[in-house]
C-alpha cells in the first residue's frame, strides 16, 4: 500500500565540493502523490532519490517513510523500487524471469510470482514478450519491462531517476501519458525525477523546483507556472522561459524605454524586475494601428526581429526592445523575419514583479 514520505533537513555533502549536493531539504509528500523533482544538472535530484533509497547515506535530517525513520534501514528493508535512467536489466533472463526475479528472492511462492507477473504484463501491455530477452526487445519495451519490474513488488513508494530521457522524443510522449495514467490507476505515492518539464506537468500532482540543493518553490503545476514565487523558477520554467526585465523607477512609476508602469504596492523601495510570460507579448508589424484596448490591457514598445524558431503550431520569436532580448510566441509560421522592425505589446494584466537583488516575487 502507498504511503506517505517526509523529508526534514535533510543534508548530503561530498568530499572536494564546496557546498553541499543537497542543503537542509524540506519535503511532504503525501500518502498517494506524485512529485516531480526539476531544476538544472548538479541541484541535488538524484542525490535525494539515492538517499531516499538507502543507496547513500545524509550527513544530516531524517527521512520517514510511513512513519517509520530511515535511519539505518538498509536499501532491501525500505518497500521501494527504484526505475532508473538506464534500464538494468539482466541480459541473459527473459522477461517473465525477470519481472518475477523481485519476487523469488523474498520467497514468494511460484502462483503468487505468476500472478503478479501476469498483472504487470497487462498493465504494460508485455504479455506477448514475456518469452524474450532484452537483446530482442526495443527501448520503449525495455523501459516498460523496467517499470514492470518495480511493480511487480507493490512497494509503499516508487522512486524514478528520469526513466524517459533515453528514449527518442515521440516514444517519450507516449509513455509519460501511459505512466501517468498507470500511476493514477494504482494510486501511488513516487517522486519523479525528470529534466523535461512536459513530464513533470504531465506526472506531478505537484512540482519541486530545485536549485544547489535547495527547494526553491513546491507547488502545483499551476502555480509553478502561472506564479512562480523567484525569478529563478520564472526563469526555469516554461519553454521559452518568462521574460525577466529590468525596470527604472521614476517617481510613483517604473519605466522601460516608452514602457510607463504604476510602481506595485508591495515594492517598498526595492529595485524590481518586470516578468512576463512570452504568451503575454504580441508582435505587431511596425506602423501598425492600436487596438480599441491596447492603452488599457497592453503597452507598446518599438522593437526589431532578432531570431525566429518555428514549431509548427507555433513559433518562438526573440527580439530586441530596448537594449533588451525579449521572447514572444505567435502561432503557426506568421513571425516576422530577422531584423523586421515591429512593435512589441505587452499585456500588463499578465505581469510579475520580482525584487531584483533577492529574486523574490512580490
Amino acid at each position: 500500500m502507498a504511503a506517505p514520505v517526509s523529508i526534514r533537513g535533510l543534508s548530503r555533502c561530498f568530499a572536494g565540493n564546496d557546498r553541499p549536493a543537497v542543503d537542509k531539504l524540506d519535503l511532504e509528500v503525501n500518502q498517494g502523490e506524485v512529485v516531480c523533482l526539476v531544476g538544472p544538472s548538479g541541484c541535488g535530484k538524484s542525490t535525494t532519490l539515492r538517499l531516499v533509497a538507502g543507496l547513500d547515506t545524509p550527513d544530516d535530517g531524517e527521512i520517514t517513510i510511513d512513519g517509520r525513520t530511515m535511519r539505518g534501514v538498509p536499501p532491501q528493508d525500505r518497500d521501494v523500487a527504484m526505475v532508473f535512467q538506464g534500464f538494468a536489466l539482466y541480459p541473459h533472463m527473459t522477461v517473465r524471469q525477470i519481472l518475477g526475479f523481485p519476487l523469488k528472492m523474498r520467497g514468494a511462492a511460484r502462483a503468487e510470482r505468476e500472478r503478479a507477473i501476469a498483472q504487470a504484463a497487462d498493465m504494460l501491455a508485455i504479455r506477448h514478450l514475456l518469452d524474450r530477452r532484452p537483446g530482442q526487445l526495443s527501448g520503449g519495451e525495455q523501459q516498460r519491462v523496467a517499470m514492470g519490474r518495480a511493480l511487480v513488488r507493490q512497494p509503499k513508494v516508487f522512486l524514478f531517476d528520469e526513466p524517459l530521457s533515453n528514449l527518442d522524443a515521440a516514444l517519450r510522449a507516449e509513455l509519460r501519458i501511459e505512466l501517468g495514467r498507470l500511476l493514477r490507476r494504482l494510486e501511488a505515492t513516487a517522486l519523479y525525477v525528470t529534466h523535461d518539464q512536459a513530464e513533470a506537468m504531465t506526472l506531478g500532482k505537484r512540482i519541486a523546483v530545485l536549485r544547489q540543493g535547495r527547494l526553491e518553490q513546491l507547488d502545483t503545476p499551476r502555480c509553478i507556472y502561472e506564479a512562480p514565487q523567484t525569478s529563478f523558477v520564472a526563469s526555469f520554467f516554461g519553454v521559452p522561459p518568462m521574460n525577466l526585465v529590468p525596470v527604472e523607477r521614476s517617481g510613483e512609476h517604473v519605466r522601460f524605454g516608452p514602457l510607463r508602469v504604476p510602481v506595485p504596492r508591495a515594492a517598498g523601495a526595492h529595485e524590481l524586475l518586470l516578468g512576463i510570460r512570452p504568451e503575454h507579448v504580441q508582435i505587431q508589424p511596425d506602423g501598425a494601428p492600436s487596438c480599441a484596448d491596447d492603452t488599457r490591457s497592453a503597452s507598446r514598445l518599438p522593437a526589431q526581429i532578432v531570431s525566429i524558431e518555428p514549431h509548427g503550431a507555433e513559433t518562438h520569436v526573440e527580439l530586441e526592445a530596448n537594449g533588451q532580448l525579449l521572447r514572444a510566441r505567435v502561432k503557426g509560421f506568421d513571425a516576422p523575419v530577422p531584423g523586421e522592425s515591429v512593435s512589441a505589446l505587452l499585456d500588463l494584466a499578465h505581469v510579475r514583479w520580482f525584487d531584483a537583488s533577492t529574486g523574490h516575487a512580490l
